[in-house]
């Protein structure tokens, strides 16, 4: 049974404060929502240490709260926020200790809340849970740790600001018990999302940064001396990006464009995603590059029928769309990790097969892999791996089962193969499956070449409406990582 150790926070104002990790667009600290795990992990040591409490620590106290470090980033339960109007707070500036005269040492401090969806006057859903999944076979040790810091849990005073006062408590549940907690989720990802924000969690050694962190803070004016010396700043933590359960990561991919005069037909698909794969099983074999489970699955997505599907490259010919006379030739390929890929591989695959040549099943040259060189490529790419809400299949999805000639069926295993795709259905907010194309250089979807393995399975374009917008490249259905499937920005 999986176990999970669930920190629950309550918040007794409508309003939160803390903010984030600073970036270009906030120097000051971008409005945090949800509160970071780190923040909490300060907060439990806080409480912990805090007053009369502090001469109770101990090595059993010390070695609990290295354990929670140690996990796993947690999933985060709890209402929705949005950002409050900002106001301005002149406040003493504990920068500049030396000046004694309080009010030379006023500073201005911009507030820039975040709003609970809640009514928290009335007692709604208030409160954040944090579950740290607890690794099976740890209980036994873990137990110890886990009922310590439930206890500890109780004596939490705030959450964010000094303002943002809360009240914490904290239980072992299962799965089951997980999923009856109410609130939006979400959870950890470690991919890299450029100008994301990013919260912060705690790693192996967090604890004692936070310990040497506060000792200077008290050691920061030499009474003998009359000297002030800035205190550290924390360092020891990781940071992640956390997505509601309605959005989808990124995918890192690599991007190749042929030559001019040279293109695969729209009905090939199928056909150019086996030559360049076989392009990357070569290059794969020839090189040292490491790839998760092995090349022979993670490049030639070679998997046992009876196994899960494990991570491994997808093969997205382009087609050309987006006009009314776009002719639906394939001129780009991409090729795209997993949503969890870090875009390691992805970056192997650009430099390994930049220049080389595709071959077909008898071994004739067909076209040259290039760096993107067409002044129209950006805004073709922008079509498949861009963000959006809405979005229509450009080759079919090829469903995994039978619909027998059944809509609702076919909707039925639609989603399905959305799953299997690690796309959960709460994701999806409305959908629809159509034999005629959506897309102007697009075709039915029986005048495209399949595989053999694929070819008695019903096949459907589809037009598919999101909660909320989700990035690309996006591949749904049996065929998903043989260009079939794909998926472009609707209208």
């Amino acid at each position: 049974m999986t176990r999970h150790l669930c920190v629950s926070v309550t918040l007794l104002d409508p309003l939160f404060h803390g903010k984030g990790d600073s970036d270009a667009a906030h120097p000051d600290g971008r409005p945090e929502w949800p509160p970071s795990p780190m923040r909490l992990f300060q907060a439990l040591l806080a409480g912990a240490r805090g007053g009369c409490r502090a001469r109770n620590w101990s090595t059993v106290h010390a070695d609990a709260f290295r354990w929670l470090e140690r996990l796993d980033p947690p999933r985060i339960v709890g209402p929705d926020a949005q950002p409050a109007a900002s106001y301005t707070l002149f406040v003493p500036n504990n920068d500049a200790d030396k000046k004694f005269d309080r009010q030379d040492r006023l500073t201005s401090k911009v507030a820039r809340p975040m709003r609970l969806g809640c009514d928290v006057e009335n007692g709604e859903g208030a409160t954040v849970y944090y579950l740290w999944r607890i690794p099976d076979g740890d209980w036994p040790t873990a137990s110890t740790h886990a009922e310590l810091l439930c206890r500890e849990a109780r004596h939490v005073v705030a959450l964010g600001w000094g303002i943002d006062q809360a009240v914490a408590d904290a239980c072992i549940l299962d799965d089951a018990e997980a999923a009856l907690l109410t609130g939006k989720r979400w959870r950890a990802w470690s991919t890299h999302r450029g100008g994301s924000p990013t919260w912060r969690v705690p790693v192996d050694g967090s604890l004692d940064d936070l310990e040497e962190t506060y000792a200077s803070f008290v050691r920061r004016i030499d009474s003998e001396r009359y000297r002030y010396r800035p205190s550290r700043k924390v360092s020891r933590f990781d940071t992640v990006h956390y997505l509601s359960h309605t959005v989808l990561p990124p995918r890192a991919h690599a991007v190749f464009e042929l030559p001019d005069g040279v293109g695969f037909r729209p009905g090939d698909t199928a056909t150019a995603a086996a030559m360049l794969r076989s392009l990357a099983c070569r290059c794969a074999m020839s090189d040292t590059h490491d790839f998760p489970g092995g090349s022979e699955i993670y490049v030639a997505g070679h998997v046992d029928r009876q196994d899960e599907s494990p991570a491994r490259f997808s093969y997205l010919p382009l087609p050309t769309i987006g006009h009314e006379h776009a002719d639906g030739m394939v001129r780009r390929m991409l090729i795209a990790e997993p949503m969890d890929g870090d875009g390691t591989h992805a970056r192997w695959a650009q430099q390994r097969l930049r220049n080389a040549t595709l071959r077909d099943q008898d071994g004739c040259d067909r076209a040259v892999l290039l760096d993107p060189w067409r002044p129209s490529t950006p805004r073709m790419l922008e079509r498949y791996v861009g963000e959006a809400r809405i979005w229509c299949t450009v080759t079919p999805v090829i469903l995994p089962g039978f619909d027998d000639g059944k809509q609702r069926k076919a909707e039925r295993l639609l989603l399905t193969a959305a799953a299997q795709a690690g796309i959960p259905m709460s994701a999806i907010e409305a959908l629809s499956l159509r034999k005629a194309p959506f897309w102007p250089g697009a075709m039915h979807p029986r005048s495209y070449a399949v595989p053999n393995y694929l070819r008695h399975l019903p096949r459907w374009h589809v037009w598919l409406r999101f909660c909320e917008p989700i990035p690309g490249p996006l591949a749904i259905g049996a065929g998903r990582h043989v260009g079939l499937g794909l998926f472009a920005v609707g209208r």
